[in-house]
């Protein structure tokens, strides 16, 4: 069965499976509108992704030589002799090109929609990696490390931390075997943070300090790790000043992409609202969240929270009651268990201001929003 547009191809698919359109956008890890849209050439997509996302369930682009003279293209189209049929390849897991298209996939649908609705596909993905007999070659080690560190993130921010914890140690063992710090670095990353949310300070003290001990780190890697640090630090009262040092270190670090910058400003603003420097927290995480907005509704709904967190810290019953109207235009776009948390957390937090009209309408409105959130 041979179709040569990319809307026929989804039509093809979700005929050949029996598949709906929101069967289709499950397996494929995209939206039921986005597939709508597509399947009606209303909107285009990358060659790249078109290859990745066929990859997915099974199907693939081959090239042949045009035999008629050339129509005007799409974005989506490689050429007007494109034929998408179903792949022939038994394991792509083997693929490097193909498992690194995975890792952006979950990363990219994380930062814009939260882990929850990508916890069970990057399970799966983590389950069919563990099936390869042989994960050879520093390339096919470096792509499944990357991977199923991206894995991590989703199942940490959906709230599966045990899984977290055993993917992490997974892309840390493959980073190692392949000989790649930056690999290692971020694995290492993951598990600090997974530490840290689980409450083991100490573990994570122990994973960050031991990324930072990796030679020739590029600086982001550098960055996050010093924040990750200074954060876990910052839980442990006598360590306050190393906290804080460590933290000025983080912010320090030049060569930051500004999604990258944006991310440990926020991060770093954390820490230091657990050090007690509200002002300097909340001035941090405004700019952290207004920065990484155009990159990722996730993380500015997780920095708004902690902006509200701070003020009540303050006790400035007017900034957290602005703050708390944000947040509640900003969750219901996003499926985090992080994020359901601080709500829930944000609500405790501020009942003390109930009887504060602005406080309390906007609890009230926060309130009606997370009746609707999703279950991790």
């Amino acid at each position: 069965m041979d179709v040569r547009t990319f809307p026929d191809a989804l039509k093809a698919i979700m005929a050949q499976r029996g598949w709906t359109q929101a069967g289709l956008a499950r397996e494929l890890g995209v939206s039921q509108t986005w597939v709508s849209h597509v399947s009606r050439g209303l909107r285009d997509t990358t060659t790249a992704r078109v290859t990745a996302l066929l990859a997915r369930v099974g199907w693939e682009v081959r090239m042949s030589p045009a035999t008629e003279e050339p129509v005007e293209r799409r974005e989506f189209l490689v050429s007007a002799a494109s034929v998408f049929v179903p792949s022939t390849n038994k394991n792509p897991y083997q693929d490097p090109s193909y498992v690194s298209t995975l890792a952006e996939s979950l990363a990219r649908n994380r930062y814009e929609c939260g882990g929850i609705p990508l916890a069970s596909r990057a399970l799966s993905h983590v389950k069919n990696v563990d099936k390869v007999a042989d994960i050879s070659g520093s390339q096919l080690q470096r792509a499944v490390s990357e991977m199923v560190y991206q894995a991590t993130l989703v199942l940490y921010d959906a709230g599966k931390l045990a899984h977290a914890e055993r993917t992490g140690m997974l892309a840390l063992e493959l980073a190692h075997r392949a000989a790649d710090t930056g690999a290692e670095a971020h694995a290492l990353e993951s598990l600090s943070r997974v530490a840290l949310y689980r409450g083991d300070a100490a573990r994570a003290i122990m994973y960050a300090r031991r990324g930072l001990n990796l030679p020739d780190l590029p600086p982001s890697r550098a960055a996050s790790l010093a924040m990750r640090l200074g954060r876990s630090l910052a839980r442990i009262p006598e360590n306050a000043r190393a906290a804080r040092d460590t933290l000025d270190r983080a912010l320090n670090v030049d060569g930051l992409s500004p999604f990258t910058e944006a991310a440990i400003v926020g991060d770093v603003a954390i820490g230091l609202s657990r050090l007690g420097r509200y002002d300097e927290a909340g001035s941090l995480l405004r700019r952290a969240a207004d920065d990484i907005g155009k990159y990722s509704p996730l993380f500015r709904a997780q920095y708004i929270g902690r902006q509200v967190q701070t003020a009540i810290k303050a006790a400035d019953p007017g900034l957290a009651a602005d703050r708390i109207a944000l947040l509640t235009r900003a969750v219901p776009f996003i499926s985090s268990a992080r994020v359901n948390k601080r709500v829930a957390d944000i609500l405790r937090e501020s009942a003390k201001w109930q009887n504060v009209p602005e406080v309390r309408e906007a609890r009230q409105h926060l309130k009606t929003v997370s009746s609707e959130l999703p279950a991790s």
